[in-house]
């Protein structure tokens, strides 16, 4: 791997005993997102030391405003309060948009150790929105067509595109601090996130008595570049430290959650780290708005330059997004009715 420049920018103190301690950075990033260029240079600095140890942190003063979360909040509230004949009606589908019934998630992925429990979660999976004119449906590219909204409920379509758009802006003005921790020019993601692809997966985690080894979600690291989940006030999300204990995250309202995903540690070579997470049964209804934000289909995650070095051999055999996406939507999903309906 290469190392990194000098520079007169060094690790912040509070971080660098978060990553002692193992305890889960919370940055105020108000500065970096007003434009200022020190500032952008040391939360730089900082994430790069975060996403080559911890791989979670949590971000403050972002920008969102926390009125667009709590609307989206109960509105998926609502969304899972609809009864089971009506969220079957619009049942995930081969573009994996739509709903998806509890036991319907086997992350047979997971670091940790193999798993063979179906998680105990309610989803409904978005994807960016799209028209019926948008050639991406008219080819019928998997996962890239249209959303399957619930007609039942008339504010959600609203606003969780709203949701959806305003973190799009959010993650995309968050790359030129990925770029730079990677000692790359600011600008050094623009093109590869031109037209970002993201999914929103909504999610209901109920208080249930599980079996042993069973999770509302089992250990698993994302399949994205990036993910952003905002914070409820309901604890249930855990995430392993680099010794192996697990960290709770504590409810911090007008917190986002960020970690990496699987995408982008290929894409640095291992460099930056996807951290296995999980989710606990939680003592009372916790719901999730995670929001993974990824490049454009078509990027290849050939390592980038600072994450290897001449000659050598990649750790990844490169692939685009899409080809990734797939992947890791079959092997974790189970698609087939009889399955799904099963225990």
């Amino acid at each position: 791997m290469s190392v990194a420049s000098e520079s007169k920018f060094q690790v912040s103190p509070d971080i660098a005993a978060c990553i002692a301690e193992e305890r889960i950075p919370i940055i105020d990033v108000g500065d970096f997102l007003s434009g200022d260029a020190d500032a952008l240079e040391q939360f730089a600095t900082d994430l790069r030391a975060i996403q080559e140890s911890l791989g979670f942190y949590c971000i403050v003063n972002h920008g969102i405003d926390q009125g667009l979360i709590d609307r989206s909040f109960d509105q998926i509230a609502e969304l899972f309060a609809l009864p089971d004949e009506t969220k079957l009606k619009y049942r995930v589908d081969f573009h994996h948009q739509g709903f998806i019934p509890n036991k319907s998630l086997i992350l047979r992925w997971s670091k940790i150790a193999k798993n063979e429990k179906k998680d105990l979660n309610e989803a409904w999976a978005f994807m960016r929105e799209r028209t019926a004119d948008d050639p991406k449906v008219k080819d019928n590219i998997r996962h890239r067509n249209l959303n399957q909204w619930p007609e039942e409920l008339p504010e959600f379509r609203k606003t969780l595109v709203e949701y959806q758009e305003t973190m799009a802006v959010l993650a995309t003005r968050m790359l030129p601090a990925y770029a730079r921790a990677l000692e790359m020019p600011a600008d050094y993601f623009d093109e590869k996130f031109s037209h970002p692809e993201y999914y929103n997966r909504c999610a209901w985690y109920p208080p249930v008595d599980a079996e042993e080894g069973q999770f509302s979600l089992s250990p698993h690291s994302d399949h994205s570049s990036m993910t952003y989940l905002p914070l409820m006030d309901v604890a249930g999300l855990e995430v392993m430290a680099p010794s192996g204990k697990w960290m709770q995250i504590e409810p911090l309202r007008g917190a986002i959650v960020v970690n990496t995903g699987e995408f982008f540690n290929r894409w640095t070579n291992g460099r930056f780290i996807a951290t296995p997470h999980r989710v606990v049964p939680p003592l009372k209804d916790r719901y999730a708005l995670t929001f993974f934000y990824n490049c454009n289909d078509e990027t290849v995650a050939d390592p980038i330059p600072t994450c290897i070095n001449p000659g050598d051999k990649p750790v990844y055999v490169p692939m685009s997004f899409h080809d990734f996406f797939i992947t890791y939507m079959d092997g974790n999903y189970i698609y087939r009715t009889a399955e799904m309906d099963g225990d």
